[in-house]
């Protein structure tokens, strides 16, 4: 049961970062539009892009986890999964299956690669020796036979 307190945690604080970013593209929004509405256009004229981004990054948080709970796995593919259902929201935002379809597509490769990469804008090479990024980097070739019998 601890598993899914975590979850329901990690969504609850994922949820919450998600909301702050929207209140703050929400304030972009409402700063860049002419209306006579003042400070409080943040939450009358442009306040559903906090919950639609507060939703985004909660469907991401729970997906992820129950992907992980399910999968008994922790790896990129979790991500991709869980990106793909944040994905769908945008989708059922914008009142079109073509637009959850590319968005699932695009969030989750793009949430794959990311993890894929190390979870970091640097990569995965950026903790390697340099021994361990040439054999990383030699696994990606094959060998001549020539090579492995010599």
């Amino acid at each position: 049961m601890t598993g899914n307190k975590d979850c329901v945690a990690q969504a609850a604080k994922t949820t919450a970062v998600a909301g702050g970013a929207g209140l703050f593209v929400s304030a972009i929004q409402n700063t860049m539009g002419k209306h006579s509405e003042g400070a409080k256009g943040i939450f009358t004229r442009t306040g559903g892009t906090v919950g639609f981004l507060a939703a985004m990054g909660g469907v991401f948080a729970i997906t992820e986890c129950a992907a992980e709970g399910i999968r008994g796995e922790s790896d990129p593919y979790n991500a991709g999964i869980a990106g793909c259902a944040a994905g769908l929201v945008a989708g059922v935002r914008a009142h079109s299956i073509a637009t959850m379809c590319a968005a699932c597509a695009g969030v989750g490769a793009t949430m794959f690669a990311y993890e894929y990469a190390g979870g970091n804008l640097k990569g995965t090479l950026v903790d390697m020796s340099e021994d361990e990024k040439k054999a990383w980097r030699d696994s990606f070739f094959k060998k001549n036979k020539q090579t492995e019998e010599a």
